[in-house]
């Protein structure tokens, strides 16, 4: 075999080595990656923009002296992440100590948003805390639980969560969202004033105001 022959055979084996490499990181992987950094990027943001209404200081809320640990203050919980902190509220929550449930989740919602089996403890442990205030209910607690339901029902990940939303939503304020009706719309009819001056009756259907 010529030494002409020789050269062309090894042009041709390495332009087939460089195909092969190609193959094994074709365009459509890079493609890919790029939409999975963007849809991580995606979700980050929409967790930092979550409405501030729905994650507020409950210090003043239900006449409470606990209220929500501060981040400088949990250190002494020794309970970094927010996993943990849900575990920890739930089992609180099961062991009857409420106002503990509520400061751990609380804490545990601030952490992380979007985190549905999270706002579902945190609000169940507030819906308690509302129904035992036989005497006289705090109206701004009663608003917040509302609140809570109706962004778990709007923004649940799994059907389940959603339809307790719902069912939670219709417990405590005697009526749902009606078919594409907007949040605020909803908020408008059910919320009640937080001066003192209307009395919160659970499950209640809210009266159309009179024009």
């Amino acid at each position: 075999m010529s030494d002409r022959q020789e050269q062309t055979r090894g042009i041709r084996k390495l332009s087939n080595m460089s195909q092969v490499e190609s193959r094994k990181c074709p365009c459509w992987q890079i493609v890919s990656a790029g939409l999975a950094l963007t849809l991580t990027a995606g979700n980050a943001a929409l967790a930092n923009e979550v409405d501030q209404e729905f994650i507020v200081d409950t210090g003043s809320i239900g006449k409470s002296t606990h209220g929500v640990v501060h981040s400088d203050q949990f250190l002494e919980l020794g309970v970094p992440t927010a996993n943990s902190l849900r575990i920890e509220g739930e089992q609180s929550l099961r062991m009857g100590k409420l106002d503990r449930a509520i400061m751990v989740l609380q804490r545990s919602v601030e952490m992380a948003p979007m985190d549905m089996d999270g706002r579902i403890l945190y609000a169940e442990a507030l819906e308690k805390k509302l129904i035992k205030q036989k005497d006289k209910r705090d109206p701004a607690l009663y608003n917040f639980v509302v609140k809570q339901w109706l962004f778990v029902s709007k923004n649940a990940e799994f059907a389940d969560q959603g339809m307790q939303g719902f069912q939670h939503l219709y417990k405590i304020a005697g009526t749902v969202p009606k078919k594409f009706e907007k949040e605020k719309k909803f908020l408008e009819r059910v919320l009640i004033r937080e001066d003192g001056t209307e009395k919160v009756i659970l499950g209640k259907k809210p009266t159309a105001p009179n024009l």
